[in-house]
C-alpha cells in the first residue's frame, strides 16, 4: 500500500471516529462516488488491513487517554453513582446546584426550575416560590454495571452452561 492510500484510509478512520462510527459514511465522505453497498464493503476490508487496523487501534487508545475511561476510572464514577448521597442537593436554589461538587452534578440527569409568583387580591407579588426538581442516575443499574464490569455474574453464567460430558469406552482396560 502507497502512503498516498494510507492516507487516504487514515482520513476514512478518522471521519469514522467523527461520525458516530458509521463506516458508510465515512468511506463516502472520501470517497464520494461510492454506493452504499461498495462503501460497506470497501470500509470492511480497509479495517482488516494491519497498518490501518493498528492506526485504528492507536486513536481508540488516545480516546481513552483523553477521556480517562480506564477500568478503574470507569469502576470509580460507578462508585460514584451506586454510593452517592443525594441528600445534599435538597432545598437548593438554582445557583446552588450549578456550585455542587463535579461527581455530584454528574448524577443528575434532568434539572427542571419552576418560578410561580403569589399575588395579593391587588395583583401585587407577596411571594415567589422556586421548585427545583432533580432527577439522577439510577443506583440499581449502576450496581448491575460494576457487577458485570467486574465478572460477578460469571460465576452464575458458567453454573448455567452444560456440563461436559467426558466418554469413555468401557471394554478397554484404564491405562496404568
Amino acid at each position: 500500500m502507497t502512503e498516498k492510500t494510507f492516507a487516504k484510509y487514515k482520513l476514512v478512520i478518522d471521519e469514522w471516529f467523527v461520525n458516530g462510527f458509521n463506516g458508510v459514511r465515512a468511506y463516502q465522505k472520501v470517497y464520494p462516488k461510492a454506493k452504499d453497498s461498495t462503501a460497506d464493503t470497501s470500509f470492511r476490508k480497509i479495517l482488516e488491513i494491519p497498518r490501518v487496523l493498528e492506526y485504528q487501534k492507536s486513536k481508540q487508545a488516545d480516546a481513552q487517554n483523553t477521556l480517562r475511561t480506564s477500568h478503574e476510572a470507569l469502576l470509580q464514577e460507578l462508585e460514584n453513582w451506586a454510593y452517592s448521597d443525594i441528600t445534599q442537593t435538597l432545598m437548593l436554589s438554582p445557583t446552588q446546584v450549578k456550585q455542587l461538587p463535579d461527581n455530584i452534578r454528574r448524577l443528575i440527569t434532568k434539572f427542571k426550575h419552576t418560578s410561580r409568583k403569589v399575588k395579593d387580591k391587588k395583583g401585587k407579588v407577596i411571594e415567589t416560590i422556586d421548585t427545583v426538581e432533580l432527577h439522577f442516575v439510577d443506583k440499581t443499574k449502576a450496581i448491575e454495571m460494576i457487577n458485570r464490569h467486574t465478572g460477578f455474574y460469571e460465576k452464575d453464567n458458567n453454573q448455567k452452561q452444560a456440563p461436559a460430558f467426558v466418554m469413555f469406552d468401557a471394554r478397554k482396560k484404564p491405562q496404568e
